[in-house]
This record gives structure tokens, C-alpha cells and sequence, in this order.
């Protein structure tokens, strides 16, 4: 039989024990945050049609995997490369039954046939969080406050949310005096602000194969990016008196100072968030407010939390305009970043009590003892291995550091006991069999 080489492909990775414990609880602490904010949780199918992913946009071709399906589906088939377009899916198809606002979380895996970076891969896992059927700036503030909570829950303390709007970066153009459609190449090159230097950005916008733009344009765009305050109503008048007279950057300058308004109230530090005119966000779809979250003690890592209000691509599946909000987390980056900052704990385990089964005749005890334990809602295991003897055993449970042992052979037995053996304090002491679960309660409580 042929010998097969059990390699993954470049971009993938497995997780083995170690990592997914400390990736489910960070799972479960987004999960927490996102229903304490009241957001319910939504599923959809890792393939979608390839025509509902791209939106007829050849570009988006390059970033996904295609489906080869068996039966030859007359639909062309993707893997779908974020979860912000199947909602918008679901919210086409279902706008008659799905109520309004909807505030919607969804955990998931997405593909992306891209290259690979630190911390990022060609699987991985996203955490998205959407209100959908909103206009109010009360809702990006939400979603904004959303992610500041989550970040404080896994355990950040030095992050920046730095905000923006695409209305404000869309009045660059008749504010720097260039033509409407070199808009989307100009906020391309932007968007490099970060990986790449303010003077090498400047000269891609003169580049023609850029946007051409001449000198005193890219001065202009310089002196906009420079706008910033550690007082964001600062920041915002500085902006009004460079983009006045312009009414769409007006009009996101005023968002700007609504969203601003509601961060307040609900308690969000202006430690925690700024206003950032260099944020530009890739993708196309977003029209209002746009945020991003980097992480001050890493912040080569990019951005780990980041979306923005989106009210055109649920159209995109009818003629009604559906607004919409919401926010995204890289959960592999943020994971790798958690690591790098010492934030992630290893366990190999989730077992808190292992039982010894070492004595034929003492194995209805432990058994019956392992059952009463997990009713009580302590996660117990008793040994199922192939080591016979007492010293094998233990060897299992140090290798596997799980917490607490109990032993019960032939000697507890008869004095309907147990032997309790606590790995951290390495101390042991005998219980009762009818006082085991309260004891390793106290002790679990320590």
C-alpha cells in the first residue's frame, strides 16, 4: 500500500487539543458579548453560488476557491470568502419573515486563495456581527461599543478603534480637485497606509497607472490625512474647515460627530476609539462610517476587528434598499496575536477528574462514582487506556495534566471511600464515596 505523506497544504493548519481549548473559550467569550448586546445567532452554507459571492465582479474571482460539484450543477459553485454577503443573501430572501432591525452574529469558516501572511490563512475563521435595517447612527455606535466590549472580554487592554467615513473620503475628490473616478484608486492606495510609508503611497497616486494626480493634489490629500486630535470634536472642525462647501464630506462629518455622540453615552473611552481619516477599507461596498481595530503593542499584525455601514449590497438582490452595519473579527490573527502577547493559555485537557481503573472487582464503584460526578456537572473521565497498573495510569494523567485523580481499588472499596489526589497542591486525602462530589467541588473552587 502506498505510504501517503500526511502534509497540509500551504495556508491551512490543524489545531490540535492545546489550541482549540483556549480558541473555544475565546469563542465563548465573543459569543457572550455578542448576545449580551443582543444579537442572535444566524448559519449559512460554506458554498454559495459563485455569482452571489463575486456580484458579477471579475475581481473578486481571484480571492476564491471554485466548487467542482460531482453532478454537474448548472450553477457555477464557491466557497463563500466572508459572511457579511451570504447575510445579505439571507436578508433578500427572507425580507418578508425577518424582522427589523436585525441584529444578527454568525461564527464561521471562510476560504480565501490568497497569499499567506503572519497570522493570516487561506481557512479561516471569522466572527461577524450585523444590524441590519437600521440608518441611525445610534447602530454604528453600537456596533463600535460592540467591539470594544469584546475586545476587553478576550483580554486586550491596548487597542484603538480608529474610525472614518467613506463619505468624508469620497469628498477628497473635489476637494483635492480630481476627477469623481479616480476615487476607487486613490482609497486603494490609501488603504496601503500602515504596510507602507506616506512617501511611497504619494508616489503610487502620481503613478498613471494609479491616479495620476499631480502634486498639489497629493498635497492636499497629505494635509487631509494629517487631521487629528486627541479631542475628536477637534479633529471633526479641523475637517469642516478643509471640506466645506462640500456637501457629501459634510454630510459624513455630521455622522462622524452623531456616532461620536453615542460612543459617549454608551460608555466607550476615548482612549479606546479615534477618528482616523487614513482608514480607508478595501472593500467597495462600504458607504458610511468604516472602523478598524489594531492592536498597540502589535501593530504589524494589521487589523484584527474592523467593518462599516454597507447600505447598497443587500440591493444588490432587489430593487429595496436595506441599510446596514456591522463589524468582523479574524479570529486565526486575533488568535495569533493573542499568543504573541502571552494572552492564551495552553490546556491539553477539559477533564477536571480522571478516576484510576486499575482493580476489576472496584470497577462498578468507579463507574457509578464517574457517573454521579458528571450529573453534578464536573467534567470526569475514568481511564478506558491500555495501561493495567496503578503507576501506568498515573503517568496518563500527568502527561495529560488533568487536575484531580481519584483512586478507588480494592482497599476504598471496602471502606466506601475514595482517594483524592489534587496535582496542583500535590496533596491527597480520603473522602467518603457519598462526600466525593462536594469535596471536589471545594476543591475545583480554589
Amino acid at each position: 500500500m502506498q505510504v501517503i505523506e500526511p502534509k497540509l497544504p500551504g495556508g491551512f493548519r490543524d489545531y490540535l487539543p492545546e489550541d482549540m481549548i483556549p480558541r473555544q473559550k475565546m469563542f465563548d467569550a465573543i459569543r457572550e458579548t455578542f448576545e449580551r448586546f443582543g444579537f442572535v445567532p444566524l448559519d449559512t452554507p460554506g458554498v454559495e453560488r459563485t455569482e452571489i459571492l463575486t456580484g458579477g465582479d471579475e475581481h473578486f474571482k481571484k480571492q476564491i476557491y471554485g466548487v467542482v460539484s460531482e453532478g454537474g450543477d448548472e450553477n457555477e459553485l464557491s466557497l463563500r470568502f466572508d459572511l457579511t454577503v451570504p447575510l445579505a443573501r439571507v436578508m433578500a430572501a427572507n425580507s418578508g419573515t425577518l424582522k427589523k432591525p436585525f441584529k444578527r452574529y454568525q461564527m464561521g469558516k471562510v476560504w480565501r486563495g490568497e497569499r499567506q501572511q503572519a497570522g493570516r490563512y487561506r481557512e479561516f475563521v471569522q466572527c461577524d456581527a450585523d444590524i441590519v435595517g437600521s440608518s441611525r447612527a445610534s447602530a454604528d455606535a453600537e456596533i463600535i461599543a460592540l467591539m470594544y466590549a469584546t475586545m476587553k472580554a478576550l483580554g486586550f487592554s491596548n487597542f484603538l478603534i480608529r474610525v472614518n467615513n467613506r463619505k468624508i473620503l469620497n469628498g477628497l475628490a473635489p476637494c483635492a480637485g480630481f476627477e469623481e473616478w479616480k476615487i476607487e484608486p486613490v482609497l486603494r492606495s490609501l488603504d496601503k497606509l500602515g504596510k507602507q510609508s506616506w512617501d511611497d503611497v504619494a508616489e503610487e497616486l502620481a503613478d498613471e497607472k494609479c491616479a495620476y494626480l499631480s502634486v498639489k493634489q497629493i498635497e492636499i490629500i497629505g494635509k487631509f490625512l494629517k487631521i487629528k486630535s486627541k479631542n475628536y470634536k477637534k479633529t471633526l472642525e479641523e475637517a469642516t474647515e478643509l471640506m466645506r462647501g462640500i456637501a457629501i464630506a459634510e454630510e459624513g462629518i455630521q455622522e462622524l460627530t452623531e456616532v461620536a455622540k453615542y460612543l459617549e453615552w454608551l460608555g466607550v473611552p476615548e482612549s479606546a476609539w479615534t477618528i482616523d481619516f487614513s482608514v480607508a477599507r478595501g472593500l467597495g461596498y462600504y458607504t458610511g462610517t468604516i472602523f478598524e481595530t489594531t492592536l498597540t503593542d502589535l501593530p504589524q499584525i494589521g487589523s484584527v476587528f474592523s467593518g462599516g455601514r454597507y447600505d447598497n449590497l443587500i440591493s444588490r438582490f432587489g430593487s429595496t434598499i436595506i441599510p446596514a452595519v456591522g463589524t468582523s473579527i479574524g479570529i486565526d490573527r486575533l488568535f495569533a496575536a493573542m499568543e504573541q502577547l502571552k494572552l492564551v493559555k495552553q490546556e491539553k485537557t477539559v477533564t477536571e477528574v480522571l478516576f484510576l481503573n486499575f482493580d476489576e472487582a472496584s470497577e462498578s464503584d468507579v463507574i457509578k462514582n464517574v457517573s454521579l460526578l458528571r450529573t453534578e456537572g464536573i467534567n470526569t473521565e475514568f481511564y478506558v487506556g491500555n495501561e493495567e497498573n496503578l503507576k501506568g495510569q498515573l503517568a496518563y494523567a500527568v502527561n495529560t495534566e488533568i487536575p484531580i485523580i481519584v483512586i478507588i481499588g480494592a482497599i476504598e472499596t471496602a471502606k466506601s471511600v475514595a482517594l483524592i489526589k489534587d496535582m496542583k497542591a500535590r496533596t491527597q486525602e480520603e473522602v467518603k464515596q457519598k462526600k466525593l462530589a462536594e469535596r471536589i467541588k471545594e476543591i475545583l473552587k480554589k
